[in-house]
């Protein structure tokens, strides 16, 4: 059984319900009304109730019991709303992973969770995700089912057979039990098992909900993130069942079709990272307002000048916002700001948050932060050590000012992470991978800046003789060792030693100087010498 390791620094009037709490009353007080929009597939609040609690059943056949961690490996489909809740029914941990994890990062999480069982596609956009999982699972000796989604409808333990299975009654869960473990990369090579209880997820969106003046049973929830993610989990899943509204789902990110699902679904509200408000506004252009009411936008550097045009081509507030998988949303624009004030920053403390300012060893503004929805610890609970203060302050490696009246802006990073359209990777993780490349002597992998995605990964490479390895090489390594192959650097730079200070630490924000000056023209080639 996971258990809470929060310092416990301070007592909130926190939500005293559960997820299922949740379902049961959107179920119960309107269970004809639309709770899932995937295409022109629709699911009611009651069907949600029904197939979740077959799901539930489906868990409990198989050996799944309260506490047991299940892994889910599953695109923007209703099955995945669906199979969410499922897993909160039979009482077990749900453990959300995002699609684009191949072997080397899902190994390490199914090795880490030890899941009782794994729902996954059979194949998802030419990936065959059951194979290799039943690889995975039958190297790691491990006994968990695996239940798959849109392969072979009369398989043992498809996806259809589950729903045409026995149900069950939802298990007796606690508000402070751990409900989901989501994984983060941070500045290490492996990505990190955060733990979220109802009560810390239910804090959040209902602060979320508060603050953005959001109606219950008006408001249709559009989802172009992944259910994986923090953002995609919050709001796409939990938000839209607590408001009694709908949720809009998008598989895959197009942002023409994307307004045209806005527009026919009539979608009010949505959270998302700079890329894909980027997309919206471009598409959105000439085609007069949106019928969004609220875009929130985090994830991501972004741009003023981006936050003040789109809100000018859809007529929709844009809020930007700061958080992460540990605090989902720390600070937020006030939503009756003008919009130039809103643009400057990522807002004050959103509800009961907290921030404050502490130097880092080099004297650098980290910024610390505490709330109702922070989470209770890592699942590596050594990681706790240097992620809290003694107080219950929790460290997050970002860098920021703070002005008198409480607005946050950050200014820069601690942690080595490249931030690709969203999708957050260690530096540290490709770096291992790309040192065993036989022309790598050695290597630093750091940001550059990108127009559409925000940022990419550039290589400085320490070449082993004269052959430099191409993006292509490069590539090629990554995606043999497992890693998504979004992971691989996009630029690759050669120099002759790479910087680095007495003790022997790489000097990035040099190698981020140089690639800032040089990606311009050595994008275009791929590949270049320093």
């Amino acid at each position: 059984m996971l258990t809470a390791t929060r310092p416990q620094w301070q007592r909130y009037d926190l939500p005293d319900d559960t997820f299922t709490d949740l379902l049961r009353v959107a179920a119960r007080g309107h269970g004809d009304e639309v709770a899932i929009v995937d295409g022109q597939h629709h699911v009611t609040y009651a069907d949600l109730l029904a197939r979740a609690r077959h799901v539930a059943g489906g868990l409990r056949a198989r050996g799944v019991r309260p506490g047991d961690r299940v892994v889910v490996q599953l695109p923007n489909w209703w099955e995945t709303v669906v199979t969410a809740w499922g897993v909160v029914l039979a009482g077990a941990v749900l453990v959300p992973v995002v699609p684009i994890y191949r072997e080397r990062e899902l190994g390490f999480v199914l090795t880490q969770v030890a899941p009782a069982a794994v729902i996954a596609p059979e194949t998802y956009r030419g990936h065959p995700h059951g194979a290799t999982i039943r690889a995975l699972l039958a190297r790691l000796r491990s006994t968990a089912v695996l239940i798959t989604v849109r392969g072979d409808p009369i398989a043992p333990d498809s996806f259809e057979r589950v729903l045409a299975g026995d149900d069950a009654e939802p298990a007796s869960v606690q508000p402070d039990d751990v409900a989901v473990v989501l994984y983060t990369s941070g500045t290490s090579a492996d990505p990190k098992g955060a733990l979220h209880s109802h009560r810390s997820l239910l804090a959040e969106v209902r602060d979320i909900a508060r603050w953005c003046r959001l109606r219950p049973r008006r408001e249709r929830v559009f989802m172009a993130s992944p259910l994986s993610h923090i953002t995609g989990l919050s709001y796409g899943i939990l938000l839209p069942v607590d408001l009694g509204g709908a949720v809009v789902l998008q598989e895959r990110w197009d942002a023409r079709a994307a307004m045209t699902m806005i527009e026919e679904s009539g979608c009010t509200f949505t959270v998302s990272a700079t890329p894909f408000l980027r997309g919206l506004a471009e598409t959105y252009a000439g085609h007069g307002p949106a019928s969004l009411r609220t875009f929130v936008c985090g994830g991501a550097d972004i741009p003023e000048s981006l936050v003040r045009e789109a809100g000018r081509v859809m007529g929709t507030r844009v809020l930007r916002t700061y958080g992460s998988t540990e605090l989902p949303t720390v600070t937020m624009a006030d939503p009756d700001a003008d919009p130039d004030t809103a643009a400057r920053s990522e807002g004050r403390p959103m509800g009961r948050n907290e921030v404050r300012i502490r130097p880092d060893e080099n004297g650098s503004p980290e910024l610390l932060v505490r709330g109702p929805e922070l989470f209770l610890g890592y699942l590596d609970a050594e990681l706790n050590r240097e992620a809290f203060t003694p107080d219950g302050w929790f460290c997050t490696g970002d860098l920021a000012d703070i002005a008198a009246d409480g607005t946050v802006r950050i200014v820069g990073r601690i942690k080595d992470v490249i931030n690709r359209g969203g999708e957050k990777f260690s530096a540290a993780e490709v770096e291992a991978v790309l040192l065993g490349h036989p022309a790598v002597a050695d290597v630093a992998v750091v940001a550059y800046p990108d127009p559409v995605l925000v940022e990419r990964a550039c290589a400085f490479v320490v070449p082993r003789g004269d052959a430099v390895p191409t993006v292509a090489e490069l590539r090629a390594t990554v995606e043999a060792a497992g890693l998504a192959v979004q992971k691989a650097p996009e630029l690759v730079l050669a120099v002759a030693e790479l910087p680095r200070t007495a003790s022997g630490k790489v000097q990035r924000y040099l190698l981020r100087e140089q690639v800032r000056r040089q990606s311009g023209a050595r994008a275009q080639s791929g590949s270049g010498r320093g």
